[in-house]
């Protein structure tokens, strides 16, 4: 009997609970939560979802802002042409040869992130030192300085350092170098102005990196013999690899959308001018939105191809534990 009555308890199904309605307090604090939060969203899609929609959509168009009277979106059927635009940015007499010529100097200025990553790696290595480590700090602030200062700042006073007939280069070493009018010659002080900006942030971040690492390493290489240069190139190097690799990444993006340097230190002298420059030229300056923005996502792509190009060559050199 007693078995029958445990079996029919068992088998009886389990009472259905009741969800517990929410408070008002517990409503109101979740709307009011959301409202904080929408803002951020409403910003996102505002200043960042649709413009990145419009602008897909004005690179398949000939969409020509100054002879436009009506809404973009009500003429899209009659100004759609398909990859004209993406063509033309190779092939146009105007449009390609300065979209070229663009590439060409952003690939160039290129150069300037490996050698302002070994400038400020040996400056970082040189203030880690324990000799001088307590009195480094002044160093320090003085080389950061640049990262925190307005790049349009920066572009003038390189300006007048590079000046032709009173700049101060050409002044103490008696050249008569044409930085600033030579298409040549502003691609040299462009590299050289950049690598001397991102001297600051490579030695910060590097330091930090280099401090991090363990003198056990160190004292164990040097039991065996080994010298400041092996220990450096064999401990240092591949400990601080991923700081490297951030480094790397970081600065081939930034420089691959430089647009101070074409605009306020070269003044749009062709042998200066970026891709981001050229964006602003079509597309602002002459209103030529569908070229500016097939020129846009070219350039995104061509980022989005070299860092994941930096992703896969990093498995060879960055070390990971």
């Amino acid at each position: 009997m007693a078995e029958n009555i445990r079996t029919e308890e068992a088998l009886a199904p389990m009472p259905v609970r009741q969800k517990k309605k929410k408070s008002t307090l517990k409503r109101k604090e979740h709307w009011t939560a959301l409202a904080f939060i929408s803002v951020k969203y409403i910003g996102l899609i505002m200043f960042t979802l649709l413009p990145v929609l419009f602008a897909f959509l004005y690179s398949f168009t000939d969409y020509y802002a100054r002879m436009e009277t009506e809404p973009f979106i009500t003429r899209i059927d009659d100004l759609w042409c398909g990859l004209s635009n993406y063509i033309q940015l190779f092939t146009h007499i105007t449009y390609g040869t300065a979209f070229k010529n663009a590439i060409l100097n952003n690939l160039i200025f290129l150069l300037s992130v490996p050698l302002g990553i070994l400038l400020g790696l040996v400056i970082a290595v040189m203030l880690s030192r324990d000799e001088i480590i307590r009195g480094s700090r002044i160093f320090r602030m003085l080389i950061y300085v640049p990262v925190v200062s307005s790049a349009v700042a920066m572009s003038i006073i390189w300006r007048y350092i590079f000046d032709n007939q009173y700049g101060i280069i050409n002044q103490l070493t008696g050249w008569e170098i044409p930085w600033l009018t030579d298409n040549n010659w502003i691609k040299v002080a462009i590299i050289i102005k950049s690598a001397w900006g991102s001297i600051g942030r490579t030695m910060i971040l590097c330091l930090a990196a280099l401090t991090a690492v363990g003198r056990d390493y160190y004292e164990a290489a040097e039991l065996d013999g080994a010298g400041e240069m092996t220990c450096f190139l064999k401990i240092s190097v591949p400990l601080i690899s991923p700081t490297l690799f951030y480094l790397f990444c970081t600065g081939f993006i930034a420089n691959l959308q430089s647009y101070v340097d074409a605009q306020v230190f070269a003044q749009g002298l062709p042998g200066a001018q970026t891709i981001v420059y050229y964006i602003w030229n079509y597309g602002i300056n002459r209103s030529l939105y569908g070229v500016a923005s097939a020129a846009s996502f070219l350039l995104a792509i061509g980022i989005m191809l070299i860092t994941v190009l930096q992703f896969k060559i990093s498995d060879k050199w960055v070390y990971s534990e």
